[in-house]
């Protein structure tokens, strides 16, 4: 109850600077996930990453709420990210040989519930090798619903244990002020926790997942998943005036996993 309290009022803060605010039950029924169904990377704008293998190639232009998905810069000493839509319950590698990563059934530290399929960064180096094998679930992406605009749009964070790096950095291709961004930027939590955001009349926006360099894990940086869904019922709107709500929940796995 304590940190739903702390971002609750962290969001109130922002509204205070122009953004509406508003509460949204954790339990909302009817949401549609961007998630794609099947394993699968994820077909960025960027023309440098194309999928690995394109067998296992996801165009997310082409699903019912198409949109598209941008990987950005986040830190000097690191390349883009590239992303994936991942169940730990399952092996998977992609591409061959020595430009292959492969994303093992158990992972060093973010571990979500078996069957269910989140969109899992994978950061990598500048040199292009996969950080941590793989492991280190870091990126900052760009999100963009092709000239439509979402009524709401539900983002959970998976295993922020690292505050201050996770959340949303840009909506509507507006940067948020150094204000808006530390209220948009999630606390630490328990392992395992979910947290979650709430954007409303939504074009576009940008997320960073992940830490790579937490003085919380001085060994690993803090990989975070993400999970992002629309109301079934979601509408075709013009675009409005902007209002962002937040709730938070915090759960704990049964059996602990390492951090990282």
């Amino acid at each position: 109850m304590k940190n739903i309290k702390k971002l609750v009022k962290t969001l109130a803060a922002v509204s205070t600077i122009g953004l509406g605010f508003a509460t949204v039950s954790v339990g909302q029924a009817q949401a549609a996930s961007l998630v794609p169904n099947q394993e699968g990377e994820i077909q960025l704008t960027n023309p440098d990453l194309q999928c690995l293998d394109p067998a296992q190639c996801i165009d997310t232009t082409s699903l019912d709420f198409g949109y598209s998905v941008t990987s950005l810069e986040f830190d000097p000493a690191f390349g883009e990210s590239r992303l994936f839509a991942d169940d730990r319950e399952t092996e998977n590698t992609y591409g061959f040989g020595v430009n292959s990563i492969t994303l093992e059934d158990e992972d060093a530290g973010t571990n979500p519930n078996l069957g269910d399929i989140w969109f899992r960064p994978v950061a990598f180096e500048a040199d292009g090798t996969a950080a941590e094998q793989g492991h280190l679930e870091v990126g900052k992406f760009k999100f963009d619903f092709e000239g439509k605009t979402a009524n709401e749009v539900r983002l959970d964070f998976f295993d922020v244990e690292d505050g201050g790096f996770s959340g949303i950095l840009e909506v509507n291709g507006v940067k948020l002020s150094e204000t808006m961004i530390s209220s948009m930027l999630l606390p630490g939590g328990l392992n395992s926790n979910i947290q979650t955001l709430v954007l409303t009349d939504v074009t576009d926006f940008v997320v960073q997942l992940g830490n790579p360099n937490s003085e919380t894990f001085s060994t690993t940086g803090d990989g975070v998943s993400l999970a992002v869904s629309v109301p079934e019922s979601e509408n075709v709107i013009g675009l409005s005036a902007l209002a962002v709500a937040g709730v938070i929940t915090l759960k704990r796995r049964k059996r602990a996993s390492k951090k990282a």
